[in-house]
């Protein structure tokens, strides 16, 4: 089950929230993200929902292991907001191991 937190999420307190569920499976991953990662800016540009999951995506069927991807995506947020962070920046990443 996904449940979006913060006092910010869906527009405020008290709002109505979405909860999403889905079943993952051994070597499942899941990303999370905050908004300071694709809202991140440069001039008026943003880094974006649509570059953050396409990095990721091709990052992954390059054979990139997951902390590659998230040092690698991180570095491209950076460097796409030149002027540094003014945002809260974090991308945590769960993986299902199996334990065979």
């Amino acid at each position: 089950m996904l449940i979006p937190l913060g006092p910010h999420s869906a527009h405020g307190p008290g709002a109505q929230r979405e909860v999403h569920e889905t079943a993952v499976e051994p070597c499942d991953r899941v990303l999370l993200y905050t908004d300071g990662v694709v809202e991140a800016r440069r001039g008026g540009d943003e880094f974006g929902l649509d570059r953050f999951t396409g990095f990721v995506i091709r990052s992954a069927a390059a054979g990139q292991r997951p902390v590659g991807i998230l040092r690698l995506l991180m570095h491209d947020v950076l460097d796409h907001h030149a002027a540094g962070l003014n945002d809260a920046t974090t991308i945590p990443l769960i993986e299902w191991r199996s334990p065979n």
